[in-house]
């Protein structure tokens, strides 16, 4: 019998959660899912109109579109894609109020590529920057974690609590645990609208308040960090025009800053609309891999930079979200999380950054660093008002 619950919270972005937990109905695909698939899940969606689904799908499975072959093996052997159709269900339409639980417990996290490997994988983009085989590319690394993790809900919960994030969510299907505090919505489809919220440009938050306005400021006022988000809003509105209706693809929001309990980020807004017939295929065969993850131009940016990463990113830069019985839906990009076998009792955790011509090798390791520290704080808030 197959494990599954899901725990997707209504937040101040998301307007409606979802708690889910037993199969009634599911689509898997193992490992290695192609555009073959897509077409099949999409047909397993129409034979089940109106019911709740709570999904995620890997990085990898939006390759074959590019088209790109997968060369590398996942650290964590995840299923490409799990699409559920819950035995039970409860629809969240306020936001939670998270009581205290015990203590989280602490793991120790290493990279899976040394410094030095991670310098000489930059300079290689920057040849491939200075050619103008790409502008701008996502480098990703991993980190691992022998952990025999007892409650990886509670883990979660506990995480989430410490660090809340608006496109947050807990999954589980097997021995499988997806624990997510992601800041970033890949998708929303709300009636016949799409939007999309790419994340480029990140900085500490800092403890003192004038320091933490100089951060702000910062951030706003960075050339670099500016570019980096606008390349990707030009790469979602091409995206989106695949599908969009004539003249209605826009930017609502360039390079808001959002901040969160570690960081703050510069957000964009992408939207458009779509005609009512446009599937859920055809809408991911578009848009995914999402730019923010990918980079400028995508199938380039994918292509050169998978070749370097030492692993396939499987969970880590795919996307978990569901779709309601009326068929809106929403998605995250799987960033801030924790991808855990409660079986091999080993962890994961993908960290990366924009890379450009204006990237520096120390500040971008760094940054990776910084992302990855609301799932290693020491059972602490990290909260700066």
């Amino acid at each position: 019998m197959n494990r599954f619950f899901a725990h997707l919270p209504a937040t101040s972005e998301r307007e409606k959660g979802i708690i889910a937990r037993g199969v009634k109905e599911y689509f898997c695909v193992p490992d290695g899912a192609n555009a073959r698939d897509w077409s099949r899940l999409q047909n397993w969606l129409n034979q089940h109109p109106g019911l709740p689904v709570i999904a995620v799908s890997a990085f990898e499975t939006g390759f074959d579109w590019l088209p790109i072959k997968v060369q590398k093996k996942d650290l964590i052997p995840t299923p490409s894609l799990i699409w559920v159709i819950p035995e039970e269900f409860e629809i969240l339409e306020k936001q939670e109020e998270f009581r205290s639980i015990e203590a989280i417990e602490t793991f120790d996290f290493i990279e899976t590529e040394s410094k030095e490997q991670y310098q000489q994988n930059l300079l290689q983009l920057r040849h491939h920057l200075l050619r103008g085989d790409l502008y701008e590319t996502n480098y990703c690394m991993q980190l691992q974690a022998n952990m025999d993790c007892l409650q990886p809900y509670q883990h979660w919960l506990k995480l989430y609590e410490n660090h809340p994030a608006p496109h947050a969510a807990y999954f589980q299907w097997n021995q499988f645990h997806l624990m997510c505090l992601s800041p970033e919505r890949f998708i929303l489809k709300k009636d016949n609208r799409l939007i999309s919220q790419p994340i480029k440009g990140t900085i500490a938050r800092q403890n003192d308040p004038e320091e933490n306005q100089k951060a702000i400021e910062n951030l706003i006022n960075s050339k670099k960090e500016r570019s980096e988000n606008t390349m990707i809003v030009d790469l979602v509105r091409n995206d989106m025009s695949k599908i969009a209706l004539p003249k209605s693809v826009h930017v609502s929001e360039l390079c808001g800053i959002h901040s969160f309990s570690t960081l703050h980020h510069l957000i964009s807004t992408v939207e458009c609309e779509i005609a009512s017939s446009t599937s859920i295929e055809s809408i991911f065969q578009s848009l995914f891999p999402m730019g923010s993850m990918t980079g400028v131009p995508k199938k380039s940016a994918v292509s050169i930079t998978h070749a370097l990463e030492k692993h396939s990113r499987g969970w880590y830069s795919g996307t978990c979200g569901w779709i309601q019985p009326n068929g809106d839906f929403d998605f995250n990009v799987i960033i801030r999380s924790i991808i855990y076998d409660d079986q091999e009792k080993k962890g994961k955790i993908g960290i990366g950054s924009a890379i450009t011509l204006q990237s520096n090798f120390q500040s971008e390791w760094e940054e990776c660093w910084l992302k990855a520290q609301s799932l290693l704080a020491k059972n602490k808030k990290n909260v700066i008002a």
